[in-house]
């Protein structure tokens, strides 16, 4: 297959290398060099993790956990008191144990929506970067990456690309406040170690 990588100002098509059974990370620290571009169609064509060693560096929101279970409470406690309020009285409308479970099981359906806030996650190895956000998941080897910013006024940081691209890493999330500069801090000290000075 083939993926469309910009370079400069211009659009040139490379062809993507199948390699069954090995890792990005694997023929990169071999003797075999892989350029950015091949490593960039790499990424595009296949955006699941591509290393095998361990990670040095995990950071998840912990803001994002309370918002989600702060959620989960109101969702769950809305529900259960509809689900009694809605058989008290004459409304006109017959009401069976089975109605009043069907509004506890929407309540539960929805909780488990909200646990979707907690899957942000940035993990790093010598290999590269992982990103997770809400949907997908995503690993950038290091020759991608040109650094973490965190711009004044944001609410998370960005994982920055080539061509002035960016990704955001809601991990790191701004709320919560001296857990995520040490996660940037501990970041950009293996950005540091292992992102390369060109």
């Amino acid at each position: 297959c083939v993926a469309r990588v910009r370079e400069g100002r211009y659009a040139r098509v490379i062809q993507h290398p199948r390699v069954i059974g090995v890792s990005l990370a694997s023929v990169t620290n071999e003797q075999h060099h892989v350029s950015v571009d091949e490593q960039l169609a790499y990424a595009v064509a296949d955006p699941t993790t591509t290393t095998n060693k361990p990670w040095e560096l995990v950071v998840t929101s912990r803001r994002l956990k309370f918002i989600a279970a702060g959620a989960i409470v109101v969702v769950m406690a809305a529900h259960i008191f509809l689900a009694v309020v809605v058989a008290i009285g004459d409304t006109g409308a017959t009401v069976t144990t089975v109605d009043q479970w069907a509004f506890v099981g929407i309540g539960i359906i929805i909780s488990l929506c909200c646990l979707g806030i907690t899957r942000p996650r940035v993990r790093v190895n010598s290999d590269g970067v992982e990103v997770r956000n809400f949907i997908g998941t995503r690993f950038y080897p290091w020759d991608l990456v040109y650094g973490l910013s965190f711009p004044k006024g944001d609410h998370w940081a960005r994982l920055e690309l080539p061509e002035f691209e960016y990704v955001a890493m809601w991990a790191f999330f701004a709320a919560d406040g001296d857990r995520v500069m040490k996660a940037v801090a501990d970041f950009r000290a293996l950005e540091d170690r292992y992102m390369p000075e060109d």
